[in-house]
Formats: C-alpha cells, structure tokens, sequence
C-alpha cells in the first residue's frame, strides 16, 4: 500500500522539474558526445569495424545486466543520491579514458564501456520511477512531454554537434567536455531539494531482504495480475526491435538520397523529426491529462502503429519534402508513444515502480541489440525500405491487433465509470 504523496506548491514543482531537465539535457548531450566519439575513437584506434561493433555490444550489455538490479535499487535507496552517483561514476570513467596512456587506452575502454552501460540505464530507470513523487501523479503527464521534448533536442544537438566538434578538437578534448556535463548535471541535481520517493506502508520495508530470484518472482506475480503491462512491454520490445532498422539505414539512405551529402541530408531529416517530437510532446502536455490508464493505454497502441507506419513511409525513395513530411509524423507519435508508455508505467504503485523500468529498460536493450544483428546483414542484400518494412512492420501489426483486442474491454470500462458517476451526481 502506497501513500500519496502531500500536494506541493505547483510553481515550486515545476521550477525544480525544469531546473532538472535543463541538468538532464546538458548530460544527455554529453551522452550523445559520447556515443559518437567512443564509437569513433575505437574504430580509429583499432582500424576495425568488427570492433567498433564489439564495443557497441559492451555499452548494450551493460545496459542489459543493469537492468533490472537498477531497478531494485531504485526501489530500495534514495533515487536522487543515485542519479548523482551515477552522474559522477559517468564522468570518472570518461577522465579515466583521457588520464590513460595511449598505449592501454583500447583495454581500459571495454570496462569503462560497460560501466557507463550501467551507470546510464541506472540513471534513467532512477528518474522515470521518480516523477511522480517529484511532480504529483496529477502533472505525470506534463513532466513526461517536458522530458521527452528536451531529450529529443538533446538528442539532435549532441549526435550533429559531436561530428561538428570531432572536426575541430582532440578526442581527449571531447571526453572532457563530455565528463563535465556530466558534473554539471550531478551538482544540478545536488542543488535541487527533491523527493524522488513516495511515502511507503511499514510493510514495504520487508522487500529488503528478499533474494534476486524472490525479486523476479515478485516482479513476475504482479505483471500476471495486470497482464494489459506485459503486453504493453512486449510491444514496446518489439518497437525498439524496429527501432534499430531506421537507426542502422538512416546513413544508407541518406547516402542512396543523396551520395554527395549523406551527412547534410540525414542531419535534415533527423532535425525535422526532432521537431516532430517537439510538436507530439506540446500536443500531450496540452490535450492529457493521464489520469485514465484506459486512455494511455489506447493511445500507445495507436501511436506505435502510426510511428511504425511512418517509419516506413519515410524511407521510399519519395521527394525530400515528402520524406520530410513523414519524418515529421513520426517524430510527433514517437513523441506521444514515448509519453503515455512511460506514463502508463509510472502509475504503478512506488515500491514496485523502479523495478518496472527496470525489466522494461532491459526488454528494450534485447530487443534493440537484437534488430541491429539482425538488420545489419539485411542491408547489404535489401533496399533500406525494405528492411525498415519488414523490421517496423511486427511492432505496427503487433499494435494494431493490440488496440483491436482491448477496444472492447476499454468501452466496457468507461461505460461503468459513466454510470457510477451519474449514480453518484
């Protein structure tokens, strides 16, 4: 049993709520920095493609092993103490890196590698479980579209700024750009006085010495208990699934579109997609207000079909303003798919909450890491739009039967809750 949390003053919890994100954006720019320029940096260092692809692989495995145990401990502990942690853990490996002698550097960066791995998704699964004692259930919502919003403009600014910057600095000079971002965001979290944990029930604290498997178990009983969850989270394993396809052909497109400009032409359709984003979280902080789980429900099934649709339409060999078109469609329902998915899960009760993001951050690294082996060897034989349908096509069927299936038990729902209400009045 969960207790809600006292209702703070709103100006108050909207100010520290942007005060977070603007720490969060300047660390995820400096994640995305990161991203390029280690993957780059090790294919300079090695001269190998095979790998750049292995120490991609690391950074994914980190994420993978860190799922879940990131989510017991975002259950367990202070989740402010931990994002700072893990904030601070980011930087001291990236110094690590550069502190290095050029000689060792490729073996220390496997470790490095997998620990930042973990330390990003500990951070991640740490601030989504967190909104909703930060913000009120009631601007759950809002939060997730300021959040969503910012990280797609960080997202866009620090994959095109990291190219820009590589052209001009040393690799050293960017990890140490990137390792103060991430202090930057570590002491703007310490600056700011947030509760990041509901209050719990006595009971509650009994979960502390339960094994890992006691854990799993726990975890696994209550999704059995609320299975619309784990269809939710099977479709968004298979999403991300496809989300590799248009990560992996986006360069080959822009290269078919365009062989003199690949770079220019896919910074273009990333920019406008990143508006699209913008545009779908506007949309959602405006029109929901996330109170009915039946409607989140709902329109994540039908924003995942429309974004894989979108997705695919985006790489037929079309006029650029049309393929801009598309990019912008499937910017906004990434956006509002993104948004009533995390929603939906944050409205799980406090001490079960982490370990939810957890196993759903570890669903997503699997079915990320899976479409990447899988699509890669495909683009050497298909056309990008092929691949891309074939990849997006599982998760937009997936959605639709998904939406068809629970239409009637959502009607069912809001007609009951109609009644009662007329009962009431």
């Amino acid at each position: 049993m969960t207790t809600a949390v006292q209702t703070p003053d709103h100006k108050k919890v909207f100010r520290h709520l942007y005060q977070l994100t603007a720490g969060k954006t300047i660390s995820d720019i400096g994640n995305n920095f990161d991203m390029v320029a280690l993957n780059m940096f090790v294919y300079l260092l090695t001269d190998s493609a095979v790998y750049m692809g292995l120490f991609m692989a690391v950074r994914l495995a980190g994420a993978f092993v860190a799922g879940f145990y990131a989510g017991i401990l975002a259950d367990r502990m202070n989740r402010k103490h931990l994002m700072i942690l893990s904030d601070f853990g980011r930087s001291a490996a990236l110094l690590a890196i550069v502190l290095t002698p050029t000689d060792y550097q490729f073996y220390v960066l496997i470790p490095l590698t997998f620990i930042m791995g973990c330390l990003s998704t500990l951070f991640g699964v740490c601030l989504q479980s967190s909104i909703p004692a930060i913000v009120g259930k009631e601007n759950i919502v809002k939060a997730n579209a300021v959040l969503t919003a910012w990280g797609s403009v960080a997202m866009v600014i620090g994959l095109f700024g990291a190219g820009m910057l590589l052209g001009k600095v040393s690799y050293e000079t960017v990890f140490l750009i990137d390792a103060c971002t991430y202090v930057l965001s570590a002491l703007n979290l310490l600056s700011i006085p947030l509760r990041t944990n509901e209050e719990r029930a006595v009971g509650a604290t009994k979960e502390k010495n339960m094994s890992f498997f006691a854990e799993f178990k726990l975890i696994y009983v209550y999704l059995r208990t609320v299975p619309i969850l784990l269809s939710l989270m099977a479709i968004r394993l298979i999403d991300t699934f496809g989300s590799a396809a248009h990560n992996v052909g986006m360069p080959i497109f822009s290269s078919q579109l365009r062989p003199d400009q690949p770079s220019f032409y896919m910074g273009i359709i990333w920019g406008v997609w990143g508006i699209g984003n913008l545009i779908g979280s506007r949309i959602m902080a405006k029109k929901f207000t996330g109170n009915d789980t039946s409607i989140n429900e709902r329109a994540f099934g039908i924003a995942t079909f429309f974004m894989s649709l979108f997705f695919i339409l985006l790489f037929f060999e079309s006029p650029i303003y049309i393929i801009l078109l598309f990019a912008a469609l499937a910017g906004i329902a990434d956006g509002v798919s993104a948004i009533v998915y995390a929603t939906r899960l944050q409205q799980t009760p406090d001490e079960k909450r982490g370990r939810m993001f957890g196993v759903s951050t570890t669903l997503q690294t699997v079915g990320f890491a899976v479409g990447m082996v899988i699509c890669s060897p495909l683009f050497e034989i298909f056309k990008p739009v092929a691949v891309v349908g074939m990849l997006h096509g599982l998760p937009m069927i997936m959605a639709l039967l998904f939406t068809l299936y629970y239409f009637g038990k959502w009607k069912l729902n809001r007609t009951v809750k109609t009644e009662n209400s007329h009962d009431v009045a």
